[in-house]
């Protein structure tokens, strides 16, 4: 896993040096994002939290999180997104437990079973997609993903620098990783579940959270609009 502090930056001078600086802990409050399948910082950079740091977690070929970057902050507040809700599933609760400030946890459009036939992304949609991936399969991915041609050019002004044989190490992973364990038992606070969904469908998500409260959002997989609203 991969974790990169996007904004905002304060920049340090390193012994008087022009050109030289070093990137430190801007605010006390941390925004820490897990994003999906696929992504790095790129589609995010835009964001700009008043009064926060933002952080984005990618790339699930391993859960390891680099806790050194979550030192010093005084209040977490988690976001995740479609596959990151597992990645933040399976992770945060030793966060937990290790008494880092958590104060909210929000999941959008994903589930802590990333591939289940009632629960998550259906088995064979999964293996389906592992084995057909290339540039073509992922275009028609991406534009599944954003719901419209409109959001679809949006995204690819912004799109991950990652390609594709990186990407398919990713999926291998998720699927040994899911495999082999189980995510945790974990409160979520807040779950957003986008009806026009086609990446994790609506009645899938719905099954997911039992007993739980969840707000259905007029939106598709990538709910551009929202994270607007949330990383702020």
């Amino acid at each position: 896993m991969i974790l990169k502090r996007i904004a905002p930056k304060r920049v340090t001078p390193v012994d008087n040096l022009p050109g030289q600086h070093l990137q430190v802990k801007s605010n006390e409050k941390l925004l820490l994002f897990f994003a999906g399948w696929g992504m790095d910082e790129h589609p995010f950079l835009h964001y700009s939290p008043v009064g926060k740091d933002l952080i984005v977690a990618h790339s699930y070929t391993d859960l390891l999180l680099d806790t050194s970057l979550l030192a010093g902050y005084q209040e977490i507040e988690i976001f995740a997104w479609s596959m990151g809700v597992w990645a933040a599933s399976m992770v945060l609760p030793e966060l937990q437990n290790s008494n880092y400030p958590i104060s909210t946890c929000t999941a959008i459009n994903g589930t802590p079973f990333p591939i289940d036939d009632e629960k998550g992304i259906p088995s064979q949609l999964f293996k389906g997609t592992l084995d057909t991936l290339s540039n073509k399969t992922l275009e028609k991915f991406r534009l599944r993903m954003c719901g419209s041609k409109t959001l679809f050019n949006y995204f690819l002004e912004r799109a991950p620098q990652r390609d594709i044989e990186d990407l398919r190490s990713e999926l291998i992973a998720i699927e040994k990783t899911a495999g082999a364990k189980s995510a945790a038992a974990f409160q979520w606070h807040q779950i957003y579940i986008g009806k026009e969904d086609r990446i994790f469908n609506l009645e899938n998500q719905k099954r997911a959270w039992p007993g739980t409260a969840y707000t259905i959002i007029d939106a598709t997989h990538y709910p551009e609009q929202l994270f607007k609203h949330l990383l702020r």
